[in-house]
């Protein structure tokens, strides 16, 4: 039973004069997680680490019945996520992410298309059958449609581009 201070003092001794710096970062799941090697870190949460330096050796202050109480230092709160204009890092990434993923299945679709628009003018400049010209020009306005979303699509990822500017995103943000 006497050995329990002596090895609780070592302990803390031990921590305080290893001086290394703690590294923090949270999971997708919320989860806190702690090291004090950051190659420990997985790659995914490289940019959410956060680097907590080690706390100097306060000297033990000596007190006398005089002296007014020590204030209490205040402990760092959890890190509450950077907002640029109301918006955190998975905000942005995923606004910018779901106007070029729908440009891209557009553009994606569009060669198909243009392809079997040619075919059906082929046909229709050959045969001259009102089906083909209907099919045609259905089709035709099927990929009008398509070109003028895309254009429309990079408007307003220009717009919102723009507006991430001036709230201070950073650019690895808008990828």
């Amino acid at each position: 039973m006497k050995s329990a201070p002596i090895t609780l003092f070592l302990v803390f001794v031990c921590v305080f004069s290893a001086g290394a710096d703690t590294y923090r970062w949270v999971d997708d799941k919320g989860v806190v997680s702690y090291t004090d090697d950051p190659d420990r870190v997985p790659a995914k949460f490289l940019k959410r680490l956060e680097r907590i330096p080690s706390p100097a050796v306060p000297p033990v202050p000596v007190t006398t019945p005089q002296s007014p109480p020590q204030a209490e230092p205040q402990t760092p709160k959890a890190s509450t996520p950077v907002l640029y204009g109301g918006l955190d890092e998975n905000g942005w990434r995923g606004k910018f992410g779901a106007i070029r993923n729908e440009i891209k299945a557009i553009e994606d679709g569009l060669p198909a298309k243009n392809e079997q628009l040619n075919t059906l003018h082929r046909k229709r400049v050959i045969y001259q059958r009102p089906q083909d010209r209907v099919a045609y020009n259905q089709l035709k306005e099927q990929v009008d449609r398509d070109e003028a979303r895309v254009k429309e699509l990079q408007d307003k990822l220009s717009a919102l581009d723009q507006e991430a500017s001036k709230a201070g995103v950073p650019g690895e943000w808008r990828q």
